[in-house]
């Protein structure tokens, strides 16, 4: 079968991610539903897990923006890349996850915009359009293990190492395997040049969802945010019937941390810090 070398300069963008073996079929990408300072032992397990079964990359996803761009330039300058697994927990809010599968069945409009994406700014202003083709012709498939926000279950697919390792190692076969509801096998490289595209100039605020520029919006998108180190246990203790109602509150300065009593317990003192830091004038 086919396989080729990647672009000089490849990987052409810095991530979250760990390189592996150039000629892999397959990429691993894990979905960082929190910030740099907190990320779960889980989620990097499931990076290593996919670069030791022998992922060409296998890193972390965190917006439905400029990380997807960067995926996206990253497997452009390796064409071996025929396959991704995605895996870990979505993000509420930017939502990558759901962005990422959206582009690879709808791609983009005119405005750039991921076609059937419900996230917050699911446009991709930073890469030419032809590259964004490019990603959509050489991946053939993304094998969706997408757990849903919040999931703590490591034993469900997505949040799996040991299904990790079967899912890259179904894309390397010789003949065509089924894994899950897929069937995969390597297929050799795409059969055009690798293309070498780093990002200059990115933008500082994507364009917004037409929705994100309401009243009240810019409130909600925070809220998810501090919504994913509460406990989501909806416990309604708070007096809010959920959590994500309480987080909603907390954004807007009607409630304040002191009426989650599970955020006075040692366990949860890293995500009261982190949501103080986020509540921080």
């Amino acid at each position: 079968m086919l396989k080729v070398k990647p672009a000089e300069g490849y990987p052409p963008e810095e991530g979250r991610y760990v390189r592996g073996n150039d000629y892999s079929p397959v990429a691993v990408c894990v979905i960082l539903d929190t910030f740099d300072f907190a990320i779960p032992k889980e989620l990097n397990e499931l990076v290593m897990v996919g670069v030791d079964s022998g992922a060409a990359l296998s890193g972390m996803l965190q917006t439905e923006n400029i990380g997807i761009e960067k995926i996206i330039c990253n497997i452009a300058a390796n064409p071996n890349i025929r396959y991704m697994v995605l895996c870990g927990r979505e993000s509420a809010g930017h939502l990558p996850g759901e962005a990422l599968l959206a582009l690879k069945q709808n791609g983009i409009d005119e405005s750039r915009r991921i076609i059937g994406s419900t996230a917050l700014t699911p446009f991709l202003s930073n890469i030419p359009v032809g590259l964004v083709q490019r990603f959509n012709h050489q991946i053939v498939t993304i094998i969706n293990l997408l757990c849903k926000p919040g999931e703590t279950d490591t034993t469900v697919p997505g949040l799996n190492p040991k299904v990790i390792e079967q899912a890259v190692r179904a894309c390397y076969q010789e003949e065509p395997t089924r894994f899950m509801d897929y069937t995969v096998y390597d297929i050799g490289a795409y059969p055009e040049p690798p293309i070498y595209h780093k990002i200059t100039a990115k933008l500082e605020q994507p364009q917004a969802h037409p929705e994100a520029t309401q009243p009240g919006k810019a409130k909600m998108g925070l809220g998810l945010m501090l919504h994913k180190f509460l406990p989501q246990t909806d416990c309604q203790k708070c007096g809010k019937r959920t959590c994500l109602a309480f987080a909603i509150d907390l954004a807007k300065g009607k409630a304040k941390l002191d009426n989650c009593p599970y955020l006075s317990e040692p366990e949860f003192a890293e995500n009261r810090r982190a949501l103080s830091k986020l509540l921080e004038p």
